[in-house]
């Protein structure tokens, strides 16, 4: 059977996913006094790579945006509605920390949410504007996606920390790179070298380049 990505296990999955898991808790008693609609969206994810000579990880950290609609009853006064929307915002966040502290899939909790609240408004809901606020609550989850998710996971395996680079080779690798002098031994010197690009070239003869820091990458997906 195929594995379901890390991602997809942490956002979707039926019994363990967050959106999954959020949508149950919308249906119970505390939440009743609602309807809410809720969608999300990525803001930036960063994806850092550590490697030994042994194995690779490939931790990422995904920046949320939980965006939510909820309709109050258009008899309840704007103050008393305000008071409601702030409670439901409370007890979301609750819900959103315990569940992080409960899903084995990510390396840490959740430490932190940062939430805004609408004022009252008519907002859009099944087609049609009704009263009601719009919430969204931005969080970070922290996983490990594993080597099989990085396109050259195979060629640093094979190469890793240990292979060397002579002046003019491409990099394989945009990272940081020691110079290491002709008797195979690190001089403390490092240079910043991108994938494609040629290695400068070194003071001595027989000098070469060694990976020891592969570059973070972080990407915005807006």
């Amino acid at each position: 059977m195929t594995q379901m990505p890390i991602v997809r296990q942490i956002l979707s999955d039926p019994d363990t996913g967050l959106l999954s898991y959020l949508r149950e808790q919308l249906q119970t008693e505390n939440f009743l006094n609602f309807k809410a609609l809720f969608g999300f969206h990525v803001d930036e994810y960063s994806t850092q790579v550590t490697s030994n000579d042994n194995f690779l990880e490939v931790q990422t950290a995904l920046l949320l945006t939980l965006n939510l609609s909820i309709v109050v009853d258009s008899q309840t006064p704007p103050e008393e509605a305000t008071l409601h929307a702030l409670e439901f915002q409370e007890l979301l966040d609750a819900q959103i920390i315990r569940w992080s502290q409960h899903n084995s899939q990510l390396l840490k909790p959740i430490p932190e949410i940062k939430g805004t609240l609408s004022q009252l408004s008519e907002i859009p809901y099944h087609g049609g504007y009704l009263p009601g606020f719009e919430i969204k609550s931005q969080f970070t989850l922290t996983y490990s996606a594993g080597a099989v998710h990085l396109k050259q996971s195979d060629e640093l395996t094979l190469k890793g920390k240990s292979s060397l680079y002579s002046p003019g080779e491409r990099t394989p690798i945009s990272g940081q790179y020691e110079l290491i002098n002709s008797n195979g031994e690190g001089t403390g010197l490092e240079v910043t070298s991108t994938a494609g690009n040629p290695f400068p070239p070194t003071s001595g003869s027989d000098q070469s380049y060694r990976l020891v820091d592969p570059t973070v990458h972080k990407k915005p997906n807006r």
